[in-house]
C-alpha cells in the first residue's frame, strides 16, 4: 500500500523533471547545430576548388563571383553555383555557361546590397532582434528578386554542407535552374547583339556606351510621343458626338499622355535594349509610378466629369429656394468626390509600395526613410491636411452647401464650389472670393439658405423731429399687403419702429418681410425708394415736415 502510494506520487514528479531537463537541453542542442542545407555532394564534376575562390562567407562568395566573372573566368565562377541538379559529366560546360548568364543578370539588373552580406561563415549580422535580416544566424540570403512571367523569383545565396566537405555559400539550386529563363528576359536583345563592338564597351559608372546615347534619345522621343498623344486625344474629344463624351475624352488627355510615355520607356528599356542595373534602378520605379498615376488620374477625372454632368453647376440656379434638395445633392457629390480621390490616392500608394520588390534597392531605401519623411511632410503640410479635413467636415454637416447664399466677412456671396483646400464664393458683383476651408470651421458666418429662407430686411430712414410716422407706417403696411403688386412676406411680420433720436431727427426702422433671399435685396431697395418718395410727397404737397432740412443734412453724421 505504501509502495504503490509512493510510486503514484513520485511518477509525476519524475516526468516533470524529465520534461524540464529536456526543455533546457533541446534549445542548447538546436543552438549548437550549424545552419546549413545538407547534400551528398557539391559540384563533383568541377574538380578541385581554385585557390582564388572563397566560399566560406556570404560576402566572400559574392566577391569571388564578381571577380571571376569580370575577368571572364566562368569556369572558376561555376564553383559558386549549386549544380546539384545537373549531371556531373555536364557540370563543367554547363556551369560555365550558367555563370556567364548570371554575370549578365548581375551586371544588368542586380544592385547588390553589401550591407546585407556578412563576412562570417554563419551569416550573422549585428542588429536588433525585431528585424528579419539582422541579429541572427542565417543559412539563406536573398540577393535580389526578378519578375518572371506572372510571378517573382528570388536570387538566393545558400549555405550548403556536402557529406564529405565543409559548408560553402553558393547560389541556390533553384536560382541556378531559373537562370536560363531569366537570361531570356533580361539578357541582351537581338538589337543589342547586332550593335558594333565599340558601342558595347563599358563607359561611365559601369554603363555601356550605347546606353549613354540611347537613354537620352529614348526620353526625348517619349516626351514627343506624349505631346502628340495629348494633342490627338484633344482632337478626338472635339469630334465626340455628345457633350458628355467630349468631357470624358477631354479628361483622359493627361492620363493617356502619362501612360503612353511610360509605355514607350518601359518597352524601350525592357524589350528593345535592356538597360543595366544602374539605370534600371531609376527607370523601373519611374515607369511603374507612371502607370499607377495614369490609371488613378483617369479614374478620378472620369468620375469627376460624371459628377459634373449630373450636378447643376450654375450657382444662381442652386441658390433658388425651390432647389434646396439640389444643393444637398451637389454638396453630397462634392463630399463623394473627396472620398473617391482620397481612396484612389491611398490605393495607388499601396500598390506602389507593395511593388517595391520590383526596384528593391531603391524601394527599400525609400521605405526606410518613410517614417522621417512622413513627419517632415506632415509638419509642412499641416495646413493643407487641416483644410482637407475641414472640407470633408463641411460637406458632411452641410453648414455651407453649394448654392447657399451667405454673408462672409461683410460680403454677400454664394457658395460656388467646395474644393479640397478652399471654398470659392461668388460675390454679388460677379467677382470670386477664395477662402481657406478652415475659416468656415473656426469663424462664424451668416447662412441665409439654411432652413427657412424667408427673412426680415431692415430699412432705416432719418426723419425730422416733427415727422408724422403714422402716415409712413400706413403707407408701408399698405405696400406690404401687395397693393403695389410686390411679392412680400406676411403682413404679420411687418413692423415700423422709432429706434433712435438725435440732433438730426428720428431714426425709423421699417421691417420688410421677404420670402426669398434672392430677391430680398432688390425689394429692400425698391421699398426704400418708395418710402422716400412718399415722405417727399407728404412734405411738398401736404406741408408735413418729413425729411431733414438741407442744413442738417450737411452736418457730419457723428
Amino acid at each position: 500500500m505504501t509502495k504503490s502510494f509512493a510510486a503514484a506520487f513520485l511518477t509525476p514528479l519524475i516526468l516533470l523533471l524529465c520534461a524540464f531537463l529536456l526543455s533546457i537541453a533541446l534549445p542548447c542542442r538546436l543552438a549548437a547545430q550549424e545552419p546549413y542545407f545538407e547534400i551528398d555532394t557539391l559540384n563533383e564534376g568541377l574538380g578541385e576548388l581554385p585557390d582564388d575562390i572563397t566560399r566560406d562567407t556570404p560576402m566572400g562568395s559574392v566577391e569571388s563571383l564578381l571577380y571571376a566573372t569580370e575577368r571572364g573566368e566562368f569556369e572558376k565562377a561555376a564553383h559558386l553555383l549549386d549544380l546539384s541538379g545537373i549531371d556531373p559529366a555536364e557540370q563543367a560546360a554547363r556551369g560555365a555557361e550558367l555563370a556567364r548568364m548570371l554575370s549578365v543578370l548581375i551586371d544588368r539588373k542586380v544592385m547588390i546590397r553589401w550591407g546585407a552580406l556578412a563576412d562570417r561563415p554563419d551569416g550573422w549580422l549585428e542588429g536588433g532582434a525585431d528585424t528579419t535580416t539582422t541579429g541572427r544566424v542565417r543559412r539563406s540570403i536573398r540577393i535580389d528578386v526578378f519578375e518572371l512571367d506572372d510571378h517573382t523569383v528570388p536570387l538566393r545565396l545558400n549555405r550548403i554542407k556536402p557529406a564529405n566537405g565543409d559548408p560553402a555559400w553558393v547560389i541556390s539550386r533553384q536560382s541556378v535552374a531559373n537562370l536560363p529563363a531569366l537570361y531570356n528576359v533580361y539578357g541582351p536583345t537581338q538589337i543589342e547583339r547586332s550593335l558594333p563592338s565599340w558601342a558595347r564597351e563599358k563607359a561611365l559608372w559601369g554603363m555601356y556606351l550605347w546606353e549613354i546615347i540611347f537613354v537620352p534619345v529614348m526620353l526625348i522621343l517619349a516626351l514627343l510621343l506624349g505631346r502628340l498623344t495629348y494633342r490627338g486625344v484633344t482632337l478626338l474629344g472635339r469630334r465626340a458626338n455628345t457633350p458628355l463624351g467630349h468631357s470624358i475624352v477631354r479628361a483622359l488627355r493627361w492620363p493617356a499622355t502619362i501612360a503612353i510615355t511610360a509605355l514607350l520607356v518601359g518597352i524601350s528599356t525592357r524589350h528593345v535594349l535592356v538597360v543595366s542595373g544602374v539605370i534600371d534602378t531609376f527607370i523601373s520605379p519611374a515607369v511603374l509610378f507612371g502607370y499607377i498615376v495614369a490609371i488613378t488620374l483617369a479614374g478620378v477625372l472620369i468620375i469627376d466629369e460624371l459628377f459634373d454632368w449630373f450636378t447643376l453647376q450654375n450657382a444662381a440656379e442652386l441658390a433658388d429656394p425651390d432647389n434646396a434638395h439640389l444643393r444637398n445633392i451637389a454638396t453630397t457629390i462634392s463630399a463623394a468626390r473627396k472620398f473617391i480621390v482620397v481612396i484612389a490616392v491611398l490605393v495607388a500608394m499601396g500598390v506602389l509600395l507593395s511593388s517595391a520588390t520590383t526596384f528593391q534597392s531603391l524601394g527599400l531605401s525609400l521605405l526606410a526613410s518613410a517614417g522621417a519623411l512622413t513627419i517632415v511632410l506632415g509638419f509642412a503640410a499641416r495646413e493643407v491636411l487641416g483644410n482637407i479635413l475641414a472640407s470633408v467636415q463641411i460637406a458632411l454637416n452641410r453648414s455651407a452647401r453649394i448654392g447657399d447664399q451667405l454673408i462672409f466677412e461683410g460680403r454677400y456671396c454664394t457658395v460656388e464650389r467646395i474644393a479640397f483646400t478652399y471654398v470659392q464664393l461668388l460675390i454679388w458683383d460677379g467677382n470670386r472670393y477664395i477662402v481657406p476651408v478652415s475659416h468656415f470651421v473656426k469663424d462664424p458666418f451668416e447662412n441665409w439658405s439654411i432652413e427657412d429662407v424667408a427673412m426680415i430686411r431692415p430699412i432705416i430712414l432719418t426723419l425730422t423731429q416733427e415727422a408724422d410716422v403714422d402716415r409712413l407706417r400706413q403707407f408701408f403696411l399698405d405696400s406690404v399687403r401687395n397693393e403695389d403688386g410686390e411679392d412680400t412676406g406676411p403682413i404679420e411680420q411687418a413692423g415700423v419702429s422709432v429706434i433712435e433720436q438725435d440732433v438730426f431727427g428720428k431714426k425709423v426702422r421699417f421691417e420688410l418681410p421677404t420670402p426669398n433671399q434672392n430677391t430680398g435685396w432688390d425689394m429692400q431697395c425698391r421699398m426704400r425708394e418708395r418710402l422716400l418718395e412718399e415722405a417727399w410727397r407728404l412734405q411738398s404737397e401736404e406741408g408735413l415736415p418729413m425729411l431733414p432740412s438741407a442744413q442738417l443734412r450737411d452736418l457730419p453724421d457723428s
